[in-house]
């Protein structure tokens, strides 16, 4: 009975600690409103980047061309890589071809009506002045095999193509480019520039509006010869027998193909299968995801943290009086967690709509930039919602139980007595803490000295961020100690407003903490971010002018440059070298600690006779001139992922997931420049980088050519639409983006996670500000004028984003360098000035605002003596 009794009477009081939790809140609006916007702000990141995510698993754009088959059969989309238990699968950008024998064993299968093999391949118009025709809506046209019209709705008129020089183009395209059933046209494929007779035209009829890749459909011995999938299709369509479901009809399909390297596709599923940047991008979507999602929950975790207990310690008068009156150290615990859990819950709902906006603004910001097909949909769905609102609850309590925990461990009369003082810098326990961060990042970040692999770049990028959060931890001291150096020269210049503005700001370190911790989490983040890709493409641009040793480069921009180029180039008078290059991404794999470990490359494929004569990689052991088919070139740091040597076989896969084992002929350190793995273009062209060649070396007999080359090679490139000749080498490998466009693809990304940090610094600061009425009270009685108190303000604002600034820049250049140095070979990082400078002043202009506008609302009334005694 007595337990019972005990049971009824804790429940009760917990009930009215609730119902007091509640009380507070509606009682104390303008208290509440910081953790409130913190924890709205939370959700609404935490809901786009779950949106981002959701999009990179479900995401994309129904089939068009493929509309009417009813299952499609594509190679796989992943690759597995075993080591004894241990098995990792890594996403390949798109589907692999599948063998052409696949489609006789597919029509074999009860229901199937019908099977058909399709290619698709770069195939465009060209009109009478030489530029490459778009269809409707300004897309880019695609080559393909006749058969596979079949796998699409289309209305049809002429007859199909017969000869290597006939085709039927898609209507929008034909009107385009002025033409007719009958009349010719030049067609710019994959092997050259030819004119073709237009025997017919189909028009789209099915669902999914505009087609995204207009058609151009010729022969299908011409179709495979020119796609360069001899012996492979990229899909296998098929039609179901009238009655048989497509669900069904997989099934069947499944069970005959198992063991088989392919997959099978139905209903959304088709179109990762024919738009193949679609799958590019859901790729890119949940590489971002990844990369950031950890991070987004650290930084709101930290976030609502400080405003948390920014909150509770303007309240320790509060909270001293309940524990005089008796309340107990678990009843101040369910009070906090009390309205902790309110607010997180009705913040988080809040914040599902601007979530939604937001992802919607970062969707058309990356397709703005490229990054993103422009009619890529985003798939929200309840999942991400549900998932803001459960981080949210967790990222409110765990922060309110380690403020509660502070807040009760105070005995009553003592808390009475020194509820009106400043809490001390840091604690013993918070500066051991941060110490310890400190250190185990810093050691992180050194590992690039003692390690060329990318374990070891991975690490000191982990160990910078570590290292920011740890200054945040140590916020207090810090900050008092930069704001305590910067002081000393600037006494006798800063007048009595200015001094008691550093007074203030030493003293209430904690509150100077506030504001400042922030700011130096969203600079040490976005130098982090920003500044390695920054680094690396600086490099790879320097890496690439050292050891371009090509008098002119070739290329085709957006699309790419036809193997005939390579052949006529060759019999040009003056040349003494051409090569062809081409770019993918390559995966390398090992066995580290029983685990499989895959990590993806840039690889450039290089024709025979690139290496030495056209390209410099900068060997290091081995002879890159003995590249050849089964061979391979590796960087300094792949082969030290890798763990081989010279002469050591390589365990890679190609892009289209194919298993290979070359053989390592050389090492060399312009990895940035030329990739970290060289292979011979034939590999890459046949395993999935496509028929077209990224870019054409071209040296003549002097170094830097002769006028007469160079006239020659002008009037090759006259018969390319769209070809362009550069002089010098080759641009870095893997870089299709200028600078700036790469610059923008790391920074988009991270506009939503320093905005909510810049919106999180503002509420802080205004909490802060509203919280000192008493206080500029005061001072006005003392004598002080509003502009003084304006000065005292604005020193303090520019004293905190001085230490910001000075944390945010330092903390970071140790992971930077080393990075740095394991990425380029050299420790010295690229920081553009323009782009720290907008960093630096972005991040002081929301601390000024949040404290100069509430300061001059507060301000701007009478003077009342009463309102500095309360």
């Amino acid at each position: 009975m007595g337990g019972a009794a005990a049971d009824r009477a804790g429940a009760g009081a917990g009930g009215a600690v609730f119902s007091l939790a509640l009380w507070t809140l509606r009682r104390r609006k303008a208290g509440s409103a910081g953790a409130f916007v913190a924890l709205c702000g939370a959700s609404v990141l935490l809901t786009a980047f779950g949106i981002v995510l959701r999009s990179g698993i479900g995401g994309g754009v129904p089939a068009q061309r493929y509309a009417a088959a009813d299952v499609l059969v594509a190679g796989p989309r992943s690759f597995s890589v075993t080591e004894g238990d241990s098995t990792k699968t890594e996403q390949l950008t798109g589907p692999a071809p599948v063998p052409a024998g696949l489609v006789r064993r597919v029509d074999g299968v009860e229901g199937v009506r019908r099977a058909v093999g399709a290619v698709r391949f770069p195939a465009e118009l060209v009109d009478g002045d030489g530029h490459r025709v778009r269809g409707a809506g300004d897309r880019r046209s695609e080559g393909a095999n006749w058969a596979s019209a079949a796998l699409g709705s289309y209305e049809r008129s002429g007859r199909a193509p017969a000869a290597p020089d006939e085709v039927v183009v898609e209507e929008s395209l034909a009107r385009a480019a002025g033409v007719r059933v009958g009349d010719t046209v030049r067609i710019a494929a994959t092997d050259d520039v030819a004119r073709r007779t237009v025997v017919g035209t189909v028009r789209h009829t099915g669902a999914g509006g505009t087609l995204r890749s207009p058609p151009v459909f010729f022969a299908d011995a011409t179709a495979r010869a020119l796609s360069g999938r001899e012996g492979r299709f990229d899909a296998v369509g098929v039609l179901a027998a009238r009655g048989v479901a497509p669900g069904e009809l997989a099934a069947r399909i499944a069970d005959r193909l198992d063991g088989e390297r392919a997959e099978v596709h139905t209903g959304d599923g088709r179109g990762t299968v024919e738009h193949r940047d679609v799958t590019a991008a859901r790729h890119q979507l949940r590489e971002l995801a990844g990369s950031l999602g950890g991070t987004v929950v650290l930084i709101t975790m930290l976030v609502v943290g400080g405003t948390l207990a920014l909150g509770v310690q303007q309240r320790r008068r509060e909270l001293a009086l309940l524990r005089a009156l008796g309340a107990t150290p678990r009843q101040i615990h369910r009070l906090i967690a009390g309205e902790a859990l309110v607010l997180a819950v009705t913040a988080s709902a809040l914040g599902w709509l601007p979530g939604i906006a937001a992802a919607q603004v970062l969707r058309r910001a990356l397709a703005a930039t490229g990054t993103l097909p422009s009619d890529f949909a985003f798939s929200a769905g309840p999942l991400p919602m549900v998932a803001a609102l459960l981080v949210g609850v967790l990222t409110a309590q765990v922060p309110a139980f380690a403020v509660a925990r502070r807040a009760a461990a105070v005995p009553p009369v003592e808390a009475l007595g020194t509820a009106e003082s400043p809490e001390p810098g840091t604690g013993r326990a918070r500066t051991c803490w941060g110490l310890l961060l400190f250190v185990l990042g810093a050691a992180a970040s050194l590992l690039p000295l003692f390690s060329g692999s990318v374990f070891a770049v991975a690490g000191a990028g982990s160990g910078g961020l570590v290292m920011v959060v740890s200054v945040l931890v140590l916020a207090p001291s810090l900050v008092g100690g930069v704001i305590r150096v910067a002081g000393l020269p600037l006494r006798r210049r800063l007048g009595a407003p200015g001094l008691l503005a550093l007074a203030n700001s030493r003293y209430h370190a904690r509150r100077t903490a506030a504001g400042a911790g922030p700011l130096v989490l969203a600079l040490g983040f976005a130098a982090l971010q920003l500044f390695i890709p920054a680094t690396v493409s600086a490099a790879a641009a320097a890496q690439a002018r050292e050891g371009g040793l090509a008098d002119w480069t070739v290329t085709v921009p957006g699309s790419g440059v036809p193997r005939d180029v390579l052949r006529r180039a060759e019999r040009l008078p003056g040349v003494t070298a051409v090569a062809g290059t081409v770019r993918a991404e390559v995966f390398g794999s090992r066995e580290l600690l029983d685990s499989a470990e895959v990590f993806p490359y840039q690889a450039q494929g290089v024709t025979r006779g690139a290496l030495g004569r056209l390209l410099d990689p900068g060997t290091v052991h081995g002879d890159p001139e003995r590249l050849r088919p089964g061979t391979a070139a590796l960087s300094s740091q792949a082969a030290a992922t890798l763990g081989v040597h010279t002469g050591d076989r390589a365990r890679l896969h190609l892009p289209d997931g194919t298993r290979a084992r070359p053989r390592v002929v050389a090492v060399h350190r312009r990895g940035a420049g030329f990739g970290d793995v060289l292979l011979p273009a034939a590999t890459l062209l046949r395993h999935g980088a496509g028929p077209l060649y990224d870019s054409v070396l071209v040296r003549g007999t002097s170094h830097g050519g002769t006028a007469h080359t160079r006239a020659e090679l002008e009037r090759l490139a006259a018969r390319y639409p769209g070809a362009e000749i550069r002089e010098g080498g080759a641009a870095p490998a893997g870089q299709e983006h200028t600078a700036l466009a790469s610059l923008l693809d790391s920074a988009l990304p991270l506009v939503p996670v320093l905005g909510y940090i810049a919106v999180s610094v503002g509420n802080t600061l205004v909490m802060s500000t509203l919280a000192r009425g008493r206080e500029f009270a005061l001072l006005r009685l003392l004598g002080a004028t509003r502009r003084q108190v304006r000065r005292m303000l604005l020193t303090e604002v520019a004293l905190l984003a001085l230490a910001a600034v000075v944390l945010g820049t330092l903390v970071p250049l140790l992971p930077l360098s080393t990075v740095a140095l394991g990425l380029t070979g050299t420790p010295v990082p690229y920081i553009p000035p323009l782009l720290h400078l907008g960093l630096a002043a972005l991040a002081s202009a929301p601390a000024a605002a949040a404290v100069l506008l509430p300061a001059g609302h507060t301000l701007r009334g009478p003077l009342r003596p009463g309102s500095a005694l309360r």
